[in-house]
C-alpha cells in the first residue's frame, strides 16, 4: 500500500508542474521540488530550482502562452526515494519579428524524488530533449475563423488564462 500512495503521490507532482507552469503559478512550480531541490535543462540551465524557476518565469511570462503535457510516467519507489522517468510534450507560441511562431518539443524527464515528513517532492530533475520543431503559424485559433460553426452564438468561448484568474481555480476553490 506504501508504494501505491508514494506513486501516486509522485504522479500528482509531475502534473502539478505541468500546472504551475502553464497557469504561471510561481508556488505551484516551486512545490514540486525540496527546498535545495536542483535541476538540469543543460543547456538552458543547470543549477537550484529556485534559480531554474526565476531564469525561466520572464522567458514563459513574454510567450503567448504554453502547454505542458506528460505521459508514460514510470516510478521505481524503494522506500523514502523513488526514480522516475516520464515522457514530455512542451508548445510553446510566441512572437519572433511580429509574427506568431509555435515551438514545439518532446523528451524526458527523469527526476529522483525523496519522501521528507511525509512529502514527496523532487530533490534533482533532468530534462532529457527527444525532438524540436519550429514553426511559424499560418492560421490563428477557430475563436478568431471559426472552422467550425458553434450551436450557440451568444455563449463565450472557454479560453485559458495564464493566471489565478483561469477558470480551473475557481473550479478547485468549489471543493472548500
Amino acid at each position: 500500500m506504501h508504494e501505491l500512495m508514494a506513486k501516486q503521490q509522485i504522479t500528482e507532482v509531475i502534473y502539478r508542474y505541468c500546472r504551475g507552469m502553464d497557469r504561471m503559478d510561481r508556488d505551484l512550480t516551486l512545490s514540486c521540488w525540496h527546498p535545495g531541490g536542483t535541476d538540469d535543462h543543460a543547456p538552458l540551465y543547470k543549477g537550484s530550482a529556485e534559480g531554474f524557476v526565476e531564469w525561466l518565469w520572464p522567458v514563459h511570462a513574454a510567450m503567448e502562452g504554453t502547454r505542458h503535457v506528460v505521459s508514460n510516467i514510470l516510478i521505481e519507489v524503494d522506500g523514502n526515494s523513488a526514480v522516475t522517468e516520464s515522457y514530455w510534450n512542451v508548445q510553446l507560441r510566441l512572437l519572433v519579428d511580429d509574427e506568431l511562431t509555435d515551438i514545439q518539443g518532446a523528451g524526458r524527464y527523469v527526476d529522483q524524488f525523496e519522501c521528507i515528513s511525509d512529502v514527496w517532492a523532487i530533490r534533482h530533475r533532468t530534462s532529457l530533449s527527444d525532438m524540436i520543431r519550429v514553426d511559424k503559424v499560418t492560421e490563428m485559433s477557430a475563436y478568431e475563423k471559426p472552422l467550425i460553426l458553434p450551436n450557440n452564438l451568444e455563449a463565450k468561448p472557454g479560453i485559458s488564462a495564464r493566471d489565478f484568474s483561469d477558470y480551473s481555480y475557481e473550479a478547485f476553490k468549489s471543493l472548500g
